[in-house]
């Protein structure tokens, strides 16, 4: 009987061994089966991450040469500010020089109806005065022609008759006018 307990005993403890074996192997296969689904899931994550950050340092390239974009443009922009502003001055100094140039104008067109009524007149009062004052009218034309070379003729009261502007002036405030 001892021998038969024995055996009992030895099937016990070898099915108990064979049990507690299988239990064993079976915890180490879902020990590395949970191991390697960690591993994996880490990795996934790894990657996961690692293209966040590259997709992050992409955008922070662009918004970077958009940033250096928008202070060239803001730089051009000042630079754009700084000419108008320079243009603006110029066209105040060209339209008050026109409407000097315009009064001037205007003055020079009434010394000229003047002087063309006062021409009139003399001439008028030589033809009544007969052939005496002929001879001294026959000077006038050429006091008149030294004037409009731009010469001054001094009239018979002693006064000095204004200077009309030069052919080059009117023209160029008659250029400047029609502009």
């Amino acid at each position: 009987m001892v021998r038969g307990m024995v055996r009992m005993d030895l099937t016990r403890r070898l099915n108990a061994n064979r049990a507690l074996s299988a239990t064993m192997s079976f915890l180490a296969l879902i020990g590395w089966g949970a191991f390697g689904y960690a591993a994996g899931t880490s990795a996934r994550a790894e990657r996961q991450l690692r293209d966040e950050l590259a997709q992050s340092k992409a955008a922070q390239d662009r918004l970077m040469t958009e940033q250096g974009q928008h202070q060239a443009a803001v730089g051009d922009l000042a630079q754009v500010q700084t000419k108008l502003a320079s243009a603006r001055g110029e066209l105040e100094t060209l339209a008050q020089k026109r409407e000097q140039t315009t009064s001037q104008v205007a003055a020079a067109r009434q010394e000229l109806v003047v002087l063309t009524k006062r021409r009139d007149e003399k001439q008028a009062n030589a033809s009544k005065k007969g052939s005496v004052r002929g001879a001294k009218l026959s000077s006038k034309p050429a006091q008149v022609a030294a004037q409009g070379k731009g010469e001054k003729v001094s009239e018979t009261g002693g006064a000095q008759a204004a200077k009309p502007p030069s052919k080059p002036a009117r023209l160029a405030a008659r250029t400047k006018h029609d502009a």
